[in-house]
């Protein structure tokens, strides 16, 4: 899917909260294999899948990881152009630990406190039951992320720090 940003639509959720569309639809694609070093945490009352962006070239995934993270800061880019944010008051979606991959923080999908993401493991059998929060950690996945929305908290002619930036959601992993 090519990205347009005269498809791009915001539809405000809540005071600081918007959903993206693209061309009516939610922004939706697949991860290429990529390691969620910590397995699921638990953090501001919310489950999260952290995955690692290696582009350290002993990877045998590194063009796919760098691709990857071209897409997600091309989105931020549109995201940004868009709603007229400056770069100061954006934070942005890959987080950078000194000699570490970029982390991707990714909310797990909740409704109701009923946790809506999906796992698949390869091996069904020697998995029978095991839920999301049975991942090991360090576990290689594909994850089909959702770009579900932005959060704003800008205040009106005030450049401040890191008062917007994008939600992510994990609606399925294949492990």
């Amino acid at each position: 899917m090519k990205l347009d940003i005269d498809k791009l639509e915001f539809i405000k959720n809540s005071d600081n909260i918007y959903q993206i569309f693209h061309d009516g639809k939610p922004l939706k694609f697949w991860t290429p294999v990529i390691e969620a070093p910590f397995g699921v945490d638990h953090e501001y009352n919310k489950y999260l899948i952290k995955l690692e962006i290696n582009e350290n070239e002993s990877n045998k995934y590194f063009s796919e990881h760098a691709y990857f993270k071209k897409i997600l800061l091309y989105i931020e880019k549109l995201v940004k152009k868009k709603m007229e944010i400056d770069d100061i008051e954006f934070k942005s979606i890959l987080k950078t630990r000194p000699n570490k991959g970029e982390l991707v923080e990714c909310r797990v999908k909740t409704l109701k406190k009923n946790i809506m993401t999906e796992i698949e493991y390869t091996d069904k059998e020697a998995n029978y039951l095991k839920t999301i929060f049975d991942m090991p950690k360090n576990s290689w996945v594909m994850a089909q992320i959702e770009i579900y929305g932005l959060w704003d908290y800008r205040v009106k002619d005030v450049k401040d720090k890191n008062k917007v930036g994008l939600i992510l959601y994990v609606n399925k992993i294949k492990l």
